[in-house]
């Protein structure tokens, strides 16, 4: 045997070894995070890890209905998660110059749900994305400013629903058909959408109260930009892999969406969580990391994404309590600590 077949067969040697240990450790992981769904009694669980840049495990376990298991295709309500993804598509028209971040919304399209309050003239989309608008999460009777535009961070979906008109006005089209044409389509993500759509309907799960009951699937009819993103965990890891590339967007715009804009001090506690454009920041000795919980009551998920190393994790859950187990599900393949974790304070 010459010693270039040596060296060959070693190294295929090498590669089976690490090819096993690989497959071993990813066994772990999967008997982990079963396990920690079982305790936390979560039904089914969709998730998706990525490593530099790239998706190396998926994972679909647990029922999405009394009598059906979940595959990876089976579509979950994003809940808040389909923000990122909606500032996403407001950067492309960003770029293209459909829009501008700090020119006031009132120039672009009337409101009327706003219009004649006195803040509303001052309102950008950069202050839509930063959660500094000033509007509260969702109104209760008539929509009023609960803050002065820019004065403090005030987590609000109202205010992307306001975006949403916004380019919907100007690109007149429905969020549902630019979220395919600038999102879904180019990045392959053939199991998304803002509305619970005809294609969707094959394969989706159901949802579960704390107490185990179960509630039907009430798909969304209409785009919401805040909340109503129908996908699974292999669509959005795709998103996530072009987001901390920088794909499709400039390299100016991502920097603006991973730079802090202003402080989150719900808890004095915790000093180092902030919000970019799009996407909360949390600065850790782990480095900096993006995020985004959602919460549509009984779909709860995460995702946490380190931009220096690109290591991720996203997970949908069909569970009131998918949230409970946040630090445990991203310890399984993440190093990073999650100070969001505890100023979201899920219990």
């Amino acid at each position: 045997m010459t010693w270039i077949k040596t060296i060959r067969l070693a190294a295929l040697s090498l590669l089976l070894i690490l090819s096993h240990l690989a497959t071993a450790q990813f066994l772990e992981q999967a008997a982990e995070v079963n396990r920690i769904i079982q305790t936390q009694q979560i039904p089914a669980i969709s998730l998706a890890y990525i490593e530099s840049g790239a998706v190396k495990m998926e994972l679909a376990s647990g029922k999405k209905s009394e009598t059906e298991t979940v595959g990876d295709q089976t579509v979950f309500d994003a809940a808040s998660l389909s923000k990122p993804v909606f500032a996403y598509l407001v950067m492309k028209l960003v770029d293209e110059g459909t829009l501008d971040l700090d020119t006031p919304l009132a120039q672009y399209y009337d409101y009327t749900d706003l219009k004649g309050q006195k803040n509303y003239p001052k309102v950008t989309a950069r202050m839509i994305l930063s959660h500094t608008s000033g509007l509260p999460n969702w109104r209760k009777n008539k929509l009023k400013f609960i803050h002065a535009p820019d004065e403090k961070y005030s987590y609000s979906g109202e205010g992307y629903v306001w975006l949403q008109r916004v380019i919907e006005n100007l690109k007149e089209k429905s969020l549902e058909h630019l979220a395919q044409a600038y999102v879904f389509e180019p990045l392959g993500m053939n199991r998304s959408s803002y509305i619970f759509s005809e294609k969707l309907s094959n394969d989706f799960s159901i949802s579960y109260k704390k107490d185990g009951e179960s509630r039907p699937k009430t798909g969304p009819g209409q785009a919401n930009a805040a909340a109503s993103l129908q996908t699974t965990a292999s669509d959005y890891a795709k998103f996530l892999v072009a987001l901390l590339a920088g794909n499709g967007i400039s390299e100016e715009l991502q920097n603006q969406m991973f730079t802090p804009v202003k402080p989150v001090q719900a808890k004095e506690e915790n000093p180092q969580i902030f919000w970019g454009l799009g996407v909360g920041i949390q600065q850790t000795p782990s480095g900096m990391q993006i995020f985004q919980w959602g919460d549509n009551w009984t779909f709860r998920g995460y995702f946490t994404a380190n931009i220096e190393d690109q290591n991720a994790l996203v997970y949908f859950t069909n569970s009131e309590n998918g949230l409970i187990p946040v630090r445990e599900l991203v310890g399984t393949f993440l190093s990073d600590p999650q100070p969001a974790a505890d100023w979201l304070d899920y219990h």
